[in-house]
């Protein structure tokens, strides 16, 4: 996943502190060949940049993320699992709101208090590149909406080192 040559993005913060009790970015589900031609267009137009893409196995994904700027782009690897349920129901843009909290079993507690059940806790594989940066990553996707909406609700504890 490369940008283009001509572009020079402005350099911005790689890894930011979270946003807590605040959207912390968005995750956009596109299907797989389209990944690129998505990364490539929101680096030219909104002159951000992205990281090299990684694949989860465990959640049949590959996420390219712009650290700086709070955008994410995903797609399924395979067809099946939630990613490719939700592609194939809504088509690419469905997305993920993800949202900072400092405590990410608390905050999974408060919902099944109010009656969100958890859907389920983004496992990392522990080769991502850029998981060093880190001293705690944790994303937690909560069933908050209806089957028939668009997007879903992830809460994440993400703290840089």
């Amino acid at each position: 996943m490369t940008q283009s040559a001509e572009h020079t993005a402005i350099p911005v913060d790689d890894t930011p502190p979270q946003a807590i009790n605040h959207i912390d970015h968005v995750g956009i589900i596109v299907r797989k060949e389209n990944v690129e031609k998505y990364v490539s267009l929101l680096s030219r137009v909104l002159n951000i940049t992205f990281d090299e893409p990684i694949v989860n196995q465990d959640t049949g994904v590959i996420a390219v993320l712009s650290w700086g700027s709070g955008f994410e782009i995903m797609a399924p690897t395979r067809e099946e699992g939630p990613y490719w349920e939700r592609l194939q129901r809504f088509g690419e843009g469905t997305c993920t709101i993800v949202f900072g909290v400092p405590d990410i079993d608390a905050a999974i507690a408060h919902a099944a208090e109010e009656g969100v059940e958890l859907d389920f806790e983004v496992k990392l594989e522990g080769d991502e590149p850029w998981l060093e940066r880190f001293s705690q990553f944790r994303e937690a996707r909560l069933k908050a909406f209806d089957d028939d909406v668009a997007l879903s609700l992830t809460l994440s504890q993400i703290e840089p080192k």
